[in-house]
């Protein structure tokens, strides 16, 4: 089932949205990150306080949902033997202790948090760096130690051009700093013996010749893939390399020093590098919409180069229904198998005739080598030049004699249905007793094999698909469901679910329990079916490569 979210992780994930009511937040706090940073993470808006509040009330991320995240971690650390870690366990846990008796935006405010800040995390170098909006100075430097002293620490303190900081984890090769800056706090980590002159530029003392704030670069990437400006990221492989290694900035110098770890040797290896960044670029993150009553969307890219998006296009197969938002689930991929096998062997085939040379790199011709070998699977051969993509629709879950049941269409997508019929019906024989043709009327299928619970079975083909329909009762369904339209963009795969299957799932497992469900499962399960609408993923091909969407949509 889903995790819950501890609170001071969900505060950093609700940087990444917007909403109906975001509110422009002039900072300059791009100015801290440098134009050429190998990854970021940041905000140019912020959203409605009391919104965001509101919402921590509904999901049951405060109270109840809190302390479960609590138990949790403290059972981690009772299993944990690493000090370093351990001190890191216990300031989480001191930090959800702090918040346990908040009932009111008022009570945040009052411990200097702001719920929905400007917030950016970059690195200097590889080295990491996360710098948020406070409410209030004096009341957060309170609850700091407050929070420290709960949780058993001793931080050291030092300070910088003027500027305090403290160490809070035991003293070791890197520790864990934190820093009030401005109306901002800042976390980092450091090498245990760093210098004021790296502390310094940690602090922002010294700022990076060119920032993004310079560049733009940030407005940029929102503006190219339709972003919202409240949290938008990038990963770029072939500086996060280079300054591996080829260390440029000394804050990466300092970390691998303080971690005994020399610079990587890519000198054998930088003509394999070139090749890999080339075709992968990076990884961008964003969202596209963000509404905290209403429908929110997280965005992932993986960065291709052209050739690999064109193939990626050539998988890409309509799929009656797939990317449709109907029943209490579906779950549908379209991909073309030869397609897809023939990618593979042509791939194969290239990393065989041109393979890495670089010794850390082998993996990748063995893995291809492999993925050929599957190509000529006999299985692969006989299913794929009739199966090019699937989706099953759930429209109930019940319970029938004590075991669970589901009705629902699954329609099976392919260039030839009579072979399809025809593998199909190694599986249900019975397929071969009726007379299934294109655009036919439907027809009952009458098996052995299936459960006695089963209350009907009906299967109807068209010139591009097989469906199936389990316990429906009209069989009218079934050829609807073969002409139900297909994915107007290039979509692979698509996971919907309703709110309504929480709720489903959680008088299942009421009637018929389980050892490993509680009853505090399916009460939290019931509780996704009242605040979701729905969640959504779904998996496409976008000009700048291969793109992963997740969404959720609040019920009112």
């Amino acid at each position: 089932m889903m995790k819950k979210v501890p609170l001071f992780t969900s505060l950093a994930l609700l940087v990444g949205g917007a909403s109906l009511d975001a509110q422009a937040a002039e900072t300059d706090m791009l100015g801290y990150i440098p134009a050429n940073a190998p990854y970021f993470m940041a905000t140019r808006e912020t959203l409605d306080q009391q919104e965001v509040f509101e919402f921590y009330q509904r999901t049951m991320l405060l109270g109840d949902g809190l302390e479960r995240d609590l138990e949790m971690l403290r059972e981690q650390r009772r299993n944990e033997p690493n000090e370093q870690a351990q001190a890191f366990l216990s300031l989480m846990i001191a930090l959800g202790e702090e918040f346990e008796d908040v009932d009111t935006l008022a009570d945040f405010h009052a411990r200097g948090i702001n719920v929905s800040p400007n917030v950016a995390l970059y690195g200097l170098g590889i080295l990491p760096v996360m710098r948020f909006e406070l409410e209030d100075e004096a009341a957060f430097r309170d609850t700091f130690e407050r929070v420290v002293e709960r949780a058993g620490l001793e931080p050291r303190t030092g300070r910088v051009e003027g500027t305090d900081y403290w160490r809070i984890t035991p003293e070791d090769d890197v520790e864990l700093m934190l820093a009030i800056v401005d109306g901002q706090a800042l976390v980092s980590l450091i090498p245990g013996d760093a210098s004021d002159e790296l502390l310094a530029q940690i602090l922002g003392k010294r700022l990076p010749d060119e920032s993004m704030e310079d560049s733009g670069e940030l407005a940029e990437i929102e503006r190219r893939y339709g972003f919202t400006p409240l949290g938008t990221g990038q990963i770029r492989t072939a500086r996060v390399l280079s300054e591996l290694g080829s260390p440029s900035h000394p804050a990466t110098r300092a970390l691998l020093d303080a971690l005994g770890e020399e610079p990587l040797d890519l000198s054998a290896c930088q003509a394999d590098i070139d090749r890999l960044t080339g075709r992968f670029p990076g990884l961008t993150v964003g969202s596209r919409a963000y509404d905290l009553r209403g429908r929110s969307e997280v965005n992932m890219i993986v960065q291709t180069d052209d050739e690999i998006v064109r193939d990626l296009r050539r998988l890409v197969t309509p799929v009656p229904g797939l990317g449709q938002r109907e029943g209490l689930a579906s779950f549908g991929l379209g991909l073309d198998l030869p397609v897809l096998l023939e990618l593979a062997d042509t791939y194969a085939r290239q990393i065989r005739e041109a393979p890495f040379s670089c010794d850390d790199l082998q993996e990748l011709n063995t893995l291809w080598d492999e993925t050929s070998a599957l190509t000529s699977d006999p299985m692969a051969m006989m299913i794929a030049p009739a199966l090019s993509g699937l989706n099953t629709r759930i429209d109930r879950i019940y319970l029938a004699k004590g075991d669970p049941m589901a009705t629902g269409l699954l329609t099976l997508a392919s260039s030839n249905p009579l072979t399809l019929l025809e593998n199909a019906a190694a599986f249900l024989p019975e397929l071969n007793e009726v007379a299934l043709t294109p655009n036919g009327e439907p027809q009952r299928i009458k098996s052995r094999q299936l459960p006695p619970q089963v209350s009907s079975l009906y299967a109807a083909m068209s010139e591009s698909a097989l469906a199936l329909g389990v316990g429906l009762d009209d069989p009218a369904e079934v050829t609807r469901g073969l002409r139900a339209p297909a994915a107007d963009d290039d979509l692979l795969l698509n996971i919907f679910a309703t709110g309504d299957l929480y709720t489903a799932l959680a008088d299942l497992l009421t009637k018929s329990p389980q050892e490993n469900v509680s009853e505090d499962d399916i009460e939290w399960l019931n509780h996704y079916g009242e605040i979701y609408d729905s969640l959504e993923v779904r998996v496409s091909v976008g000009d700048a490569g291969l793109e992963t969407s997740f969404a959720i949509e609040m019920a009112d």
